[in-house]
């Protein structure tokens, strides 16, 4: 009976590896998926620090980080398929190795500083200045911290929790809420006290919201519009805080590298993993 369960144990042994190769590069291609995923989100918040800066941010650090994030989203997430060659020889053009293993090993930015320690699991996830933006990035109820250091939020990917500007201005205390109360970050144009709200009903269709204007002589006024098309978000949307201001940022026509991110998806809210 002992031999046969030995057999037994043993022809489990042989399916399991023999099956391996499948199984890894099933698994594998979905932590890199995961990894692009977090790559766009990042993208969202360093462009968004570097429109939005506080008094003492390095605008140079912001902008060299985007270009780092570019050039990985470059090799890694921008091709159709990574091919066996591709996935442990990817090297940014200064020669440093973008990681051993894209399927399970450590990812690093193009200054050498790590991204995370492994695709697809929840781990600390690294700015390219090393600072911080998550300490348990699966996890969806911890803080978010932009580039500068500041914090985003409490409670990621939480409903009805509040979300701040990279200076520490409020965006909104509703995240996740259509409906909610969003915020510009600055204060109120007509002299009143608080900040200047972009809507009440953010994100409801035909409700209004707050239009810059812009003169010639870079004057501005407001006008009241309507919530339309692809400023009508749900609840779910909602919780893409960083997302949801980057459409902003657009009617605006500001540009920002994030748009480069989603290949072939205009939608750029979403869960980042």
């Amino acid at each position: 009976m002992e031999e046969i369960m030995k057999l037994a144990r043993l022809i489990l042994l042989m399916a399991i590896l023999g099956a391996s190769p499948a199984l890894l590069a099933l698994t594998g291609s979905a932590n890199v998926s995961s990894a692009c995923a977090t790559l766009e989100f990042m993208a969202k918040m360093v462009t968004l620090n570097a429109m939005l800066p506080a008094d003492y941010d390095d605008i140079g650090e912001l902008y060299a980080m985007e270009e780092s994030l570019a050039e990985l989203n470059s090799l890694v997430c921008q091709p159709v398929i990574l091919t066996e060659f591709t996935r442990g020889s990817s090297t940014y053009y200064n020669g440093q190795l973008v990681s051993i293993d894209l399927y399970c090993d450590p990812w690093f930015f193009n200054n050498g500083q790590l991204f995370f320690a492994a695709p697809g699991e929840d781990t600390v996830i690294y700015y390219p200045n090393g600072r911080i933006m998550a300490y348990s990035w699966m996890h969806g109820d911890q803080a978010i911290f932009w580039p500068n250091g500041n914090l985003a939020t409490d409670y990621f990917r939480v409903f009805d929790e509040t979300w701040y500007y990279p200076d520490g201005n409020i965006i909104t205390y509703y995240a996740g809420y259509s409906g909610g109360r969003w915020f510009y970050p600055f204060q109120r144009l007509d002299g009143g006290i608080g900040q200047q709200v972009i809507s009440s009903n953010w994100g409801v269709h035909n409700e209004d919201f707050t239009f810059l204007n812009f003169r010639a002589n870079g004057s501005l006024f407001t006008t009241r519009e309507r919530i339309r098309r692809k400023l009508v978000f749900d609840d779910f949307d909602l919780l893409d805080v960083p997302g949801v201001l980057l459409v902003v940022t657009r009617l605006y026509q500001a540009y920002d590298i994030a748009k480069e991110f989603a290949p072939a998806d205009v939608n750029i809210t979403g869960a980042p993993y």
